[in-house]
This record gives C-alpha cells, structure tokens and sequence, in this order.
C-alpha cells in the first residue's frame, strides 16, 4: 500500500505521509557527519518544525540491486513503524513510501 509520495531536495527528500486518516508533511534530511555505519542517513521531521523528529531512515539497496530508504517512524513514543520508499517505476523522479 502507498503511504505517500516524495520528491528530492537539496537537503534529502520532501513529501507527505498517510495514515490513518492523516496526512503529514515531512521532510527526510541527510545527517551530515556520520559517526558509524549503523547512524541513520536521514532524520524524518515535520516539513515546517526541525525541533520535531519522527524516527530515522536508511539508504540501501535491495536483493535485486534497486536502491530504497528504509523508515522507522516513531511518532509520540509509540510502537514504532517500518516503511520502505522507492523510486517510482511509473514516475520517475519521485518516489513511493510503501507499507506491506
């Protein structure tokens, strides 16, 4: 199921997520400096509070060499959520958040 679409920014990726009735604008932000391999790639924040941060994401490439963005989305201290975000095969240029 698509949760949202993306496009890139300078700074990362910008778009919307859906759920649960909701819609949210977000912007996915390169972390400058990464200290590990296991540091996320990109903070999620709300598009217009970058005191606000909504979980992490990953860059990766899958089995069948096609890069993604793994997100973990963990809003209000809840159980968090695992969403994957691909670039579009119909669409080029911008990119589907999906949820299994």
């Amino acid at each position: 199921m698509i949760r949202g679409i993306f496009t890139t920014t300078d700074r990362g990726y910008t778009g919307e997520i859906r759920a649960f009735g909701t819609r949210e604008q977000v912007e996915l932000r390169q972390v400058e400096g990464k200290d590990n391999d296991k540091a996320p790639d990109f903070r999620i924040h709300p598009a217009d509070d970058d005191r606000i941060d909504y979980g992490a994401a990953w860059a990766k490439t899958s089995k069948e060499k096609r890069p993604y963005v793994s997100f973990k989305l963990t809003v209000l201290g809840g159980t968090p959520v695992y969403l994957r975000m691909f670039e579009s095969e119909k669409t080029p240029g911008t990119y589907e958040l999906v949820s299994d």
